[in-house]
């Protein structure tokens, strides 16, 4: 089902938390900032430049002329290298705020890389005596670029987020931009407008990620897990290759004075993390393929973000580390800043845009109102308002025309918990789903399911239960007739077999909420079937099933009901006048009902029904006969009933759509009554529709009675109504038992 197993190709569009997380981390956490190449002005003209004394400063030192600057932080105990930042020259200078070209951050956290690029940036920086420039503020302009790298995560491929100007407020630990953002990666594309990150730097957690408006979220199919392995393992051969060749032609000295704190260090037991949540707001809509999610708010739940720390992070620091004092004639302490080379950037543009372009798009997410990123454990203080629900039937045309015959899920808020693959609907919820095939004889309705209370769809059970004034309606359509089932209750469980695990679905797939339905259970209270036959305005039949719960098995096609319960059947078409008299009793319209049995199993292919009162006191059965008079007014014959132990009913359907019963047996003790005629009593009771006869037979234990009379047998003709008591066994039509 569409919330099933593949909401997990959203959780790639959670990769734009990251690079924002990433972005922040960077900027607040600690480490000894080094400076690792440093360019002055050659010429006269670039000097002038700051000539002025409010010049931009690294603690005391000027920088007048400065070119192709590049700052990098090192982990304080492995001297690892954790953020390079750079710029290609300074513009101009006011005071704190440094105009720069080419502006660049790299930052290196656990499994990811990100790289941040833009043709202009301001930045503020704070100068306090006797410590380190902190950036305060910044804003980057003109063509900024966030490059996402996985470096050891197969799941995800490169990508890039795109921005006309981005800001970012060190005080408010905010990142903001109110342009377009154009998010995309080889499997996933968003376009929305208006960005918004807060990072708490004291709890070290993200707090919100919002962008203001999605217009859509493209995801397309999923790479195969041998693919990726493939990639993976390439990655890794690359980035190892420069590694070494880079620690072969490292100087001795160039290695740490606290070289034994790098030593590898045992692995914290567990990692920790931040469980997230992710909202997409104000008439969301997920489509995938043949099925849609249609919701005011669409909720991707227990999404956990780890601690993308390395191992060493987590372990105390030995010592405070003080960074060296930069000047002209003493250079810094050495570390392994060797930045891990990468393919050319619009290079590699081209080919993540070109392999997203070659990939089936399988899944769309659109929505009118903003995507929401925060934890789990965060208080809503949105004030979101939901939407009033919409049925199908109350869409607009254009929009039900847009949807055509794909199976479609109703709710004004759905959740899916990524971690437990868990979906649910809250309130009112409506599922819509169309068969797997139709052809010109048979044309199916779709499958409507409904209910008050929510829902739920547990994934790793392959199960959707619903909750609370449940109703369930399946119809077809034929040329003979039309059918409508009704299902009632106040839980409805549907069990779905086992899904295609193919990737990429194609128009001739089954859909899971319609082809691999296996089992449906409605328990109570007030639970009923209801199955009504009907060719145009004229009502062919209609039957109501009543019990403790009712299971219908896709696989054998049985209705099972279970618990004391009922079965009605009224069949109201006339026969033609010619065809009336000829008719059966079993053939004409009628009202029957078979009350009190306690399990009741109804083969559909089989055509067979069998009623049991193993926990009751007994079944009642009641048949009543009826005409239509000159003025179209119902006309009652003889009521007739039986009460017995255990009925079977074999019925056919001599013309398509209209059944009727062949035989009918009660066994375990049987009393029959015709209204103001007969009355008869014995072990067994059987009716031969064809011949509209039936018999009665009895035993030792339970012998017959014919109007209070004992006799060995009775066989009763209902055509002529004569009855009549047999003496001795295999008498006239008598069967041998």
């Amino acid at each position: 089902m569409i919330l099933g197993r593949k909401f997990i190709i959203w959780f790639v569009s959670f990769v734009i938390v990251l690079g924002a997380f990433l972005l922040y981390r960077g900027a607040n956490d600690a480490g000894v900032i080094e400076l690792t190449s440093l360019n002055v002005a050659s010429d006269a003209n670039d000097a002038n430049i700051f000539a002025d004394a409010n010049a931009g400063q690294i603690g005391q030192a000027k920088l007048k002329g400065l070119r192709q600057a590049r700052f990098d932080t090192v982990d304080a105990k492995t001297r690892k290298l954790k953020r390079s930042v750079g710029f290609e020259k300074v513009i101009h200078t006011t005071g704190d705020l440094w105009e720069l070209d080419k502006p660049y951050m790299n930052v290196f956290q656990g499994k990811l890389r990100c790289d941040i690029t833009s043709d202009t940036g301001i930045i503020e920086v704070e100068n306090v005596e006797g410590s380190d420039p902190t950036p305060k503020s910044a804003v980057l302009k003109n063509n900024v670029i966030i490059h996402i790298m996985p470096e050891t995560v197969a799941s995800m491929s490169d990508s890039f987020i795109y921005l006309n100007e981005v800001t970012f407020d060190s005080d408010r630990s905010m990142f903001f931009s109110d342009n377009d953002v154009n998010f995309i990666s080889a499997d996933a594309h968003l376009v929305g407008k208006g960005l918004e990150v807060v990072y708490n730097s004291i709890t070290n957690r993200l707090e919100y990620l919002k962008i203001m408006q999605v217009d859509y979220l493209n995801i397309t199919s999923v790479q195969k897990a041998k693919k990726l392995e493939e990639q993976n393992a390439k990655k890794e051969t690359a980035a190892a290759a420069p590694s070494q060749s880079a620690a072969q032609s490292q100087p001795a000295q160039s290695q740490p004075a606290n070289a034994q704190a790098a030593a590898p260090q045992p692995k914290s037991a567990k990692k920790t993390g931040e469980n997230y949540k992710c909202l997409f707001q104000n008439q969301a809509t997920i489509e995938y393929g043949d099925e849609v999610v249609l919701a005011d708010e669409i909720a991707i739940t227990n999404l956990l973000l780890s601690d993308s720390q390395s191992d060493s992070d987590s372990q105390p620091q030995a010592e405070k580390t003080v960074a060296p004092v930069v000047s002209a004639n003493q250079p810094a302490v050495k570390a392994d800043t060797n930045i891990p080379p990468q393919p050319d950037p619009a290079e590699l543009q081209k080919r993540i845009m070109s392999e997203f372009q070659n990939r089936p798009v399988v899944a769309i997410v659109k929505c009118k109102g903003a995507m929401l990123v925060k934890p789990e454990s965060s208080a809503r203080i949105d004030n979101y308002k939901y939407a009033d629900f919409k049925k199908f039937e109350q869409l607009s045309d254009d929009v039900r025309q847009m949807l055509g015959r794909r199976n479609i899920l109703s709710s004004r808020r759905v959740s899916y918990d990524y971690t437990n693959e868990i979906a649910k609907a809250y309130d009112d919820v409506e599922v819509v789903a169309y068969p797997k095939t139709a052809d010109a004889n048979n044309i199916e309705k779709p499958f409507i399911i409904s209910s008050k209370k929510g829902a739920e769809f547990l994934t790793k059970n392959n199960q959707a239960i619903f909750y609370g004034s449940v109703k369930g309606v399946f119809a077809k359509q034929t040329d003979a007739y039309n059918e409508e089932n009704t299902f009632f209750g106040d839980k409805l469980i549907v069990d779905l077999a086992a899904a295609d695990t193919n990737e990429q679905p194609t128009a001739q797939s089954a859909t899971p909420m319609s082809a691999n339905v296996s089992h449906i259970t409605v328990v109570g209270p007030g639970v009923r079937l209801e199955s009504a036959r009907t060719l145009g305005e004229k009502k062919l039949s209609h039957i109501r099933l009543k019990s403790k719960q009712i299971d219908y098995d896709k696989v054998t096609e049985n209705i099972i009901a279970s618990g004391k319960g009922q079965i009605e059947y009224a069949r109201e078409e006339q026969p033609a006048k010619s065809d009336a008299a000829s008719q059966s009793s079993a053939g004409k319209p009628c009202y029957t009902i078979v009350d009190g049995f306690d399990n009741l199993t109804w083969d559909t292919n089989s055509m067979h029904v069998r009623a049991v009162s193993d926990k009751t006191n007994g079944i009642h059965v009641g048949y009543m006969p009826f005409t239509l008079d000159e003025n179209r007014q119902k006309v009652y014959g003889k009521k007739i009933t039986i009460d017995t132990r255990q009925v079977d009913i074999d019925y056919s359907e001599p013309v398509k759509g209209k059944s009727q019963i062949d035989q009918l047996f009660a066994t375990g003790g049987v009393v029959f009554n015709e209204q103001n005629t007969w009355e008869f009593a014995g072990k067994e009771l059987s009716y031969y529709a064809k011949d509209d006869f039936l018999t009665v037979s009895g035993s030792q234990d339970v012998p017959c009675m014919l109007n209070g009379a004992f006799v060995d047998g009775i066989e009763y003709n209902l055509k002529t109504g004569a009855a009549s008591g047999v003496i001795g066994k295999g008498i006239g039509v008598m069967p041998s038992r």
